[in-house]
């Protein structure tokens, strides 16, 4: 699973818009399914993707990693 923006042009403006997506593969190859519509997430932009490890492990279910 992986997060992908969506940019969205208005009367000159740009909105940016976050989903939950997943790869699944069909008989006509890999294609990619939405799975939850997140919306705006200030300051996780293109260049800033600060937590995005940590959200897949709360998913998935997967313990946060040690620190030592």
């Amino acid at each position: 699973m992986y997060l992908r923006r969506h940019d969205k042009h208005v009367d000159g403006e740009t909105y940016g818009y976050w989903s939950l997506m997943e790869s699944v593969r069909t008989a006509r190859g890999p294609r990619q399914r939405i799975v939850a519509t997140i919306g705006e997430l200030p300051g996780l932009d293109r260049e800033e993707r600060i937590g995005r490890d940590a959200i897949g492990r709360l998913l998935t279910g997967k313990p946060p990693p040690q620190s030592l």
